[in-house]
């Protein structure tokens, strides 16, 4: 069988090993010079890169080492190394599992494949064609910064979502000073509110200075203006919100705006499979996960795209980290009793579990290693296990870990 995927981020890159190892014919359409897509090449990879030695920094800080400076010219040079190695990698793993790769632009015409004006025969297509931004000059957006070489001590974000907060939080860290504009009257109100209080707390506490409950009228270069006529001017003005999937090409299949796919992740036409931020899933994990979902599923497997207990991660410290519905019984466990916490002058930070029908259905932490706590938490739920079978597990002391065990034994 001949499989074409369009798209070379997480969510192609997994959907084209997984059917290459199965023996099948795979080409791999990407219209970037380099393989990798958002992910690798402006967004999680360079960005982690850069703000790993932030949250260096910012453990050094808990034991009185304030002295230890780094510039962003060495972050830039993190992000880009991280993101050419890994780029690179990929070029190599896809070379070494038989996958086709090929670079151009690719578009569906009545039912056929095309790349680069011309016909591609293929039994299945897999859409992992991610997103895309709409530009306005002069403005600085989350994929820019690793590239950005222009020196700056202020600046303005626009949008309090993941980018902001995250990039909000290094820049601060940094010593620049930080505007963040929001139109709600917390940071992440999506979340539970003792999160999204914290972390409003949080970021005025650090400097931060935040404008809630505002809307931007205009951007320029170096000028915001908001929706009561007030002006706030800055080194640079960054968009952290805005990205749009990328159907271009692609408009035969049903969408709105997202491309729609069953729980199979098939779409309105039948031999086409989509995954990835395409379809809304909007974080790399998820979309590793749906590309060999996809992938299952053309091989006949019905394998269903489970979406209960995907756990997400804001890249901070202390780490926010989240999975699940915070809906039932919901108790919260301060780290301010946590040996580990003690131990690492960490006990600011919290972890809240929801618990409904003997099990655990949501929750959220505020709290250094919330990445590792959360995770195994979305593990306990999307393997279905009781609350009672849980309290069997023993977790290393001292750890954070074990504020999952001693948070349960509260339930």
């Amino acid at each position: 069988m001949k499989i074409s995927v369009v798209g070379s981020g997480p969510a192609g890159i997994y959907s084209s090993l997984e059917l290459a190892k199965r023996g099948h014919k795979v080409i791999l359409i990407e219209k970037e010079d380099r393989l990798g897509g958002t992910c690798v090449l402006y967004g999680c990879i360079p960005s982690k890169a850069m703000l790993n030695p932030i949250h260096l920094l910012a453990e050094m800080e808990k034991i009185g080492k304030k002295d230890i400076k780094i510039s962003m010219e060495e972050l830039r040079k993190l992000g880009q190394e991280s993101s050419f190695r890994i780029s690179k990698g990929i070029e190599y793993m896809l070379e070494d599992s038989g996958v086709e790769v090929i670079h151009g632009t690719a578009s569906l015409r009545s039912g056929m494949l095309n790349v680069n004006n011309e016909s591609i025969q293929t039994d299945y297509i897999v859409l992992a064609t991610g997103t895309y931004r709409e530009r306005i000059k002069g403005i600085i957006y989350s994929e820019d910064l690793p590239y950005l070489n222009k020196d700056f001590n202020s600046v303005i974000l626009v949008g309090g979502d993941v980018g902001g907060i995250e990039f909000g939080w290094m820049l601060r860290k940094l010593g620049k000073e930080v505007i963040l504009i929001d139109k709600q009257s917390t940071l992440l109100p999506y979340l539970d509110k003792d999160v999204s209080n914290a972390i409003t707390t949080y970021f005025e506490k650090i400097g931060i200075k935040l404008y809630l409950n505002r809307t931007v009228k205009e951007m320029k270069e170096n000028e915001v203006i908001l929706d009561n006529g007030e002006r706030l001017t800055a080194d640079i003005v960054y968009m952290t919100f805005g990205r749009k999937p990328s159907i271009s090409g692609f408009e035969e299949v049903k969408h709105d705006p997202f491309i729609i796919v069953d729980e199979y992740l098939r779409t309105s036409v039948s031999n086409i499979f989509a995954a990835g931020d395409v379809i809304g899933t909007h974080t790399a994990h998820e979309a590793m996960y749906a590309g060999k979902i996809a992938a299952m599923n053309i091989l006949g497997y019905k394998k269903k795209f489970n979406k209960n207990g995907i756990p997400k991660v804001i890249y901070i410290h202390p780490t926010i980290a989240y999975v699940g519905k915070m809906e039932g019984n919901c108790i919260k466990y301060n780290l301010a009793s946590l040996p580990r916490a003690v131990t690492e002058k960490e006990t600011d930070g919290f972890l809240k579990i929801c618990v409904k029908d003997d099990k655990i259905v949501g929750a959220q932490a505020f709290m250094k290693d919330a990445e590792e706590v959360i995770s195994l938490i979305s593990l306990l739920i999307r393997l279905n296990i009781k609350v009672g079978d849980i309290k069997d597990f023993v977790a290393p002391h001292p750890s954070y870990i074990e504020v999952i065990t001693e948070l349960l034994d509260k339930v």
